[in-house]
């Protein structure tokens, strides 16, 4: 979601005269995209901001922007690090000669940047720029892409799960979904513009215009908004798209409509990102997470049996507050009992805002934590290692990303990353899909040579 953010950013600025510098040192204007899901992500901004102390004494001029999830409510975030006096929300000029931010902005009003940096800095020669324009609108910005043939697709934004352990309901809001036709327009263009690959993107993505005020006229009630967007995206399989993913889905709303429209579709991927977080149903409702084990497992079996050959991964905390050990080994063994392809790991750690920061006890050292993220990670490997295995002697397609002196890099349709080291080098291989044998694995990666 934040690549996507940045591409729509870079379409504005770009629009109003500024080009991309290739570092901070040479750059008038600096924004700083932030992530709150996690502490770390936030502390890297703070530690970013902090560094252009040094940069603001040798130019003055310079302009800091904080956008994104840590400026949901500004002021009271500016007590977190900011005084008052230092962060500008308004776009004034900062009376403060060290102020560190000058501009703090919502991603979905990274429209009204344009005014601000005009009362910020007159005498910066900004392209006209109509407000009334399309481009004013967050979702109606065409982005500019960092890669020709794959894009990101943000179709809603916001949460309305509530997981007593994360920030996003206060960071990004209440769920809105994208008009269904809006979706569709820009896949389309994108389409046509060359891009292979989409993904489509939201917190809760298979939640996408369920909420009743959020359905387009011309959804009916026993329609899946998700599943029929993922089939009026596919017909964009004869216009050149190749790949539609999405992420993340949330296992409350993963309906077997949702199943049989990844196993029939043209376009869909066999991969899945289905977030579990818990394998104990004490600690699942501890978490505010309305499924059970047994139903989440319910939700696996019958993905396998409609898509045999399905890779899944997934998120989990260990060391939630008040996880016992019992609650755990229960996780530990959902994991065996699904063997997943890959897993997210995350050491709990509370997020201020949330219920659990509030209201439960952080009561796991960060021992316990420690020792159990290794158990895990250790099935996690024994796992990936299995599944990657059973890729041996197939021949897999794959969409080359990345290509240098020595190997060819990409994804195959089950988001494994496989690497190829034999090619003609004189070739471009970046964005063409390719058929790969695959020779030999590791946990992380597959290895092959080209087909014909």
């Amino acid at each position: 979601m934040n690549y996507s953010d940045s591409e729509r950013l870079r379409t504005l600025l770009e629009a109003w005269g500024f080009i991309c510098a290739k570092s901070m040192e040479k750059a008038d204007l600096i924004v700083f995209n932030s992530c709150s899901v996690k502490q770390k992500a936030e502390d890297k901004v703070y530690g970013q901001i902090a560094n252009t102390r040094i940069l603001r004494k040798k130019n003055p001029e310079i302009v800091t922007v904080l956008m994104g999830c840590m400026v949901q409510k500004g002021r009271k975030f500016t007590k977190e690090f900011f005084s008052e006096k230092q962060l500008n929300l308004e776009g004034r000029r900062s009376k403060t000669p060290s102020a560190l931010v000058d501009i703090a902005c919502k991603t979905d009003d990274m429209g009204s940047l344009y005014n601000r940096l005009r009362v910020l800095r007159p005498k910066w020669k900004l392209k006209k720029f109509d407000s009334k324009g399309s481009i004013e609108n967050y979702f109606e910005i065409n982005p500019k892409l960092t890669s020709d043939f794959q894009a990101f697709v943000p179709i809603m934004t916001g949460c309305d799960k509530f997981c007593t352990y994360c920030i996003v309901p206060y960071s990004r809001g209440r769920e809105k979904s994208r008009p269904f036709e809006e979706v569709v327009a820009e896949c389309r263009k994108l389409v046509d513009g060359g891009v292979k690959e989409i993904t489509l993107l939201g917190q809760t993505v298979d939640s996408y215009g369920r909420a009743k005020a959020k359905r387009t006229p011309s959804s009916s009630d026993d329609e899946i908004p998700f599943t029929k967007l993922l089939r009026e995206l596919d017909k964009l399989h004869v216009a050149g798209l190749t790949r539609l993913r999405f992420t993340s889905p949330h296992p409350k709303d993963f309906s077997d409509d949702l199943i049989k429209a990844i196993a029939t579709l043209k376009t869909t991927c066999p991969y899945i990102h289905l977030p579990v977080q818990s394998g104990s149903n004490s600690c699942l409702r501890r978490m505010n997470r309305p499924y059970t084990r047994e139903k989440y497992i319910s939700i696996i079996k019958r993905i396998r049996a409609a898509i045999p050959n399905c890779a899944i991964s997934t998120d989990i905390i260990v060391g939630f507050c008040g996880e016992t050990e019992k609650e755990f080994e229960d996780t530990c063994a959902m994991y065996e009992e699904i063997g997943f392809d890959m897993a997210y790991l995350s050491r709990y750690s509370p997020r201020k805002g949330t219920y659990a920061a509030k209201k439960m006890k952080d009561n796991v050292t960060g021992a316990i934590k420690a020792r159990r993220w290794h158990k895990l990670n250790a099935i996690l490997k024994k796992y990936a290692l299995k599944n990657n295995e059973r890729f041996v002697g197939r021949e897999v397609e794959v969409l080359i990303e990345k290509q240098t002196k020595d190997e060819l890099v990409g994804r195959s349709k089950e988001f494994k990353e496989v690497h190829v080291e034999k090619f003609l080098k004189s070739k471009k291989w970046t964005g063409k899909v390719v058929n790969v044998k695959i020779t030999r694995v590791r946990e992380w990666e597959l290895y092959g040579f080209l087909t014909k």
